[in-house]
């Protein structure tokens, strides 16, 4: 029985590095956010109070320089998006954030963030929230 656990496991491993199945895939596709139609206004409301069951973003994130115990500050964060994962647009960078928390950790912080972002976001939500998160100078 051991080995053919170890032998499922590979085969497993070897799907998921060859990009034979996806197990990271999120429920709205980065291409599915239109950024030209995209409201700062309402990701602002997003940001600041819950929806659809999900805790608001200001529950945890300060946009004002200020240090939380729970989730690190996001002023300045408009400058630096687009150069924290090499080959990302700010935008892209900001879907993985707020839908995979765990994939970019500030240094200091351990991954604690909801994570269930986009089940409770429709793609115009993320598209508005990511939209307010770049207005954040």
């Amino acid at each position: 029985m051991k080995g053919r656990k170890a032998y499922l496991l590979a085969l497993i491993i070897g799907a998921l590095l060859l990009g034979g199945c996806s197990v990271d895939a999120p429920r709205i596709a980065f291409a599915d956010l239109d950024f030209a139609l995209a409201d700062a206004g309402s990701g602002e409301k997003l940001f600041n109070q819950s929806n659809n069951e999900a805790p608001a973003c200001a529950t945890c994130h300060s946009v004002t320089g200020e240090q939380s115990s729970i989730g690190n500050s996001l002023a300045g964060l408009a400058e630096i998006a687009g150069g924290r994962a090499g080959g990302q647009s700010a935008e892209e960078y900001l879907y993985w954030s707020v839908l995979r928390p765990g994939r970019y950790l500030v240094a200091g912080y351990s991954n604690i963030m909801f994570g269930d972002y986009e089940d409770r976001l429709e793609a115009p939500d993320l598209a508005d929230l990511i939209a307010y998160l770049l207005t954040l100078d």
